[in-house]
């Protein structure tokens, strides 16, 4: 059976990926949570921590997908560890590092969650997670989203925030991997850009790519039966 191992993003836990694991039963999913963690100080190092965890339960190869900061953590993984890999995914996530503008936008959010607390950024960013359209569907989904991952701990929001900040650019992991690449873009994705992101796909030579109309950056959550296929098909190509 192979092992797939899914990585959750900033400001949310291990819990995003609850109604994508059900239609992928043939492979053992694993989900770690990193969402209170406060001991990485980069993204070097929650890779490292992931890798020590795969080693303690015994895991010698695998299927690594990440989210958004999740995607971050697969790419230094991949960077590091690749013979543990049979495969990674970039999930609604990016090699890019920040540009100018994005890193004076971040400069700005780290003042309001040192000044104001975790869950006023949770309250502020997590609608904007999602489609418009699908929002607006699906009020109950938001305010679940808020009111549950209001609670995660400041200090390892804050965390996991400084080490998105400081990431190195890593477009030549993808392009000098061998492994398949998975990436899973959503259209409507207001945090990572998909007219610019879509680029990144040419840069691997075996890659598999799922567009997802009138999706934002939960694809997990808005559309699970289309990122549990593309999962799969992935999967099977291994």
């Amino acid at each position: 059976m192979k092992t797939l191992v899914l990585i959750h993003g900033h400001g949310v836990d291990a819990s995003i990926w609850e109604d994508i694991k059900p239609l992928l039963q043939e492979y053992q999913v694993l989900t770690p949570d990193l969402s209170t963690e406060t001991k990485f100080k980069n993204i070097e190092e929650y890779a490292d921590g992931l890798h020590a965890w795969l080693e303690e339960i015994g895991i010698k190869k695998c299927v690594l997908i990440g989210h958004s900061m999740g995607g971050y953590l697969t790419l230094a993984f991949a960077e590091k560890y690749p013979q543990l890999l049979q495969g990674f995914g970039l999930f609604h996530s990016t090699a890019y590092a920040d540009d100018e503008a994005k890193t004076e936008q971040r400069k700005k959010t780290l003042t309001f969650m040192e000044t104001h607390g975790a869950a006023a950024f949770i309250r502020q960013s997590g609608p904007n997670m999602y489609a418009e359209a699908y929002a607006k569907a699906h009020p109950e989904v938001i305010k679940n989203h808020v009111e549950k991952y209001a609670q995660l701990p400041t200090e390892a929001v804050i965390a996991g925030f400084k080490a998105i900040m400081n990431r190195p650019d890593r477009t030549a992991v993808l392009r000098d991997s061998n492994l398949p690449v998975l990436f899973v873009f959503g259209e409507e994705d207001k945090l990572i850009s998909f007219e610019k992101n879509i680029e990144l796909s040419k840069l691997s030579p075996n890659t598999h790519t799922l567009v997802l109309k009138e999706t934002g950056h939960m694809g997990m959550v808005e559309d699970p039966k289309a990122s549990a296929e593309a999962i799969r098909e992935f999967m099977e190509t291994l």
